[in-house]
């Protein structure tokens, strides 16, 4: 029997072959989410980081959340957001 506390594993996508697109690409994954998926994480190539968090900026369903470096590439996460009527790119934050 599984508990409630159970933490569900998130959605792993492993792209770090893209070099062209990528960010394209993954925001038609987030977007293709089912509904329960609250968490996803791609792994990604290394050595890019300042051109994710540059195009992953405020507003938006997903948020990234951090990118962590791992064995020969990198893993980009990002957690789903509600989307405030009042403040859609999420300028309050700042």
């Amino acid at each position: 029997m599984m508990s409630d506390t159970t933490e569900i594993a998130p959605e792993v996508i492993d792209i770090k072959h893209v070099t062209c697109g990528l960010v394209p690409l993954m925001q038609t994954h987030m977007g293709g989410a089912e509904d329960h998926v609250d968490y996803m994480e791609f792994i990604i190539r290394q050595g890019i980081e300042t051109e994710l968090w540059n195009s992953f900026g405020t507003g938006g369903e997903w948020r990234m959340t951090e990118i962590r470096n791992d064995l020969f590439h990198d893993v980009a996460c990002f957690v789903r957001e509600e989307i405030s009527e009042l403040d859609p790119l999420g300028l309050m934050d700042f």
